[in-house]
């Protein structure tokens, strides 16, 4: 549509965007003919640019439309293999796509979340992956109100018109679960991460389900929260080991957690597998060289990263989706760490 010029006015963007009540990058988006607006929002806004005869500057609409080059990725921290497999991957898959990489660490809090939320669509990047979201349901409403093209990942979704990549964490559960059960072991505690994150919720029912097939109580004694760090680990074994029935194998939300719990366990006096069996979650670079080495659940991180990559950079450049969901499958790896209760030497 060709906005007519009735005279020049000193108007901006801004200005547009508050006697509309839409935000900046709405106008921009309908100065640059972008997507994600709805015709009769579009409709509106023209509507106001040619009553008030404004005229867009080249420069600024450019700027403004999301023309940055840049895409914003925030995740929960860098202290972790985690965090950082996945952001290789994201970086790889965008450093042939003319977009530069702008990284924001949140520091596992809902309040930092929500304020570079707000900072980054205000038109500083083009779009934006988050890594690991913290569950909130008013977050979710302010993404999908949001005209940034984004991508989450890790995160159980309630509205499945978000752009998302997720791993089956709840599979994933179950089959460790299962996989100690098959070694006999029916006393199982689970350290399990943030239960703000839906990965942390998802695993723990993949838990219980595993439980629950082979007819096994879930003991709430028997789970405890840590927040995905070693030293919650560390915590959280000590913690289930000082029980009066202890139990005789441990599943950790995550590989670093579980590198924590064995360390608690070597201090104890306890043997990994021959006292305690042990598995983690994610199959990061450590758990391979721990020892004894461990067995775990692996999730695709790299993966993960490339395929947000291609999502967003799909979105940004207004092409159709037609998934915008995509699953990524985990994996039980066997290593040295777990082993079967009946040949247990005491």
């Amino acid at each position: 549509m060709q906005v007519g010029v009735m005279k020049q006015t000193k108007l901006t963007i801004a200005d547009i965007a508050r006697k509309g009540g839409v935000s900046k990058a709405t106008v921009s988006r309908v100065l640059n003919n972008r997507p994600y607006v709805e015709k009769a929002t579009r409709n509106k806004v023209l509507a106001i640019i040619e009553e008030t005869g404004f005229v867009p500057h080249h420069s600024a609409t450019s700027l403004a439309g999301g023309k940055t080059n840049i895409l914003g990725l925030l995740v929960p921290s860098l202290a972790n293999p985690y965090s950082l497999t996945v952001i290789q991957g994201v970086a790889e898959k965008v450093a042939g796509k003319n977009l530069d990489l702008m990284l924001y660490t949140t520091g596992l809090s809902e309040k930092n979340q929500k304020k570079f939320l707000e900072r980054l669509s205000k038109n500083a990047v083009d779009g934006l992956i988050v890594l690991l979201p913290r569950e909130s349901t008013n977050f979710e409403s302010e993404l999908f109100s949001s005209d940034l093209p984004l991508v989450l990942i890790d995160h159980r979704s309630i509205n499945a018109d978000l752009p998302s990549i997720a791993v089956t964490n709840e599979k994933g559960g179950f089959d460790a679960t299962e996989y100690l059960i098959s070694l006999g072991h029916t006393k199982i505690g689970f350290i399990a991460g943030l239960l703000a994150f839906g990965c942390s919720v998802e695993r723990l029912d993949g838990y219980k389900k595993g439980l629950e097939k082979y007819n096994l109580p879930f003991c709430e004694e028997y789970v405890v929260e840590g927040d995905f760090t070693e030293a919650s680990g560390y915590r959280g074994a000590k913690e289930l080991m000082l029980l009066p029935t202890p139990p005789t194998a441990l599943f950790c939300s995550n590989d670093d957690m579980a590198i924590g719990a064995m360390q608690a366990l070597e201090e104890m006096g306890k043997r990994i597998p021959g006292d305690v069996s042990i598995i983690g979650f994610d199959d990061s670079p450590r758990a391979s060289l721990a020892f004894p080495r461990l067995t775990t659940i692996r999730q695709p991180l790299y993966q993960m990263g490339e395929s947000a990559a291609n999502l967003v950079v799909d979105l940004i450049n207004g092409k159709s989706v037609a998934k915008k969901c995509i699953v990524l499958k985990t994996e039980l790896i066997v290593r040295d760490s777990c082993a079967e209760l009946s040949k247990v030497k005491k």
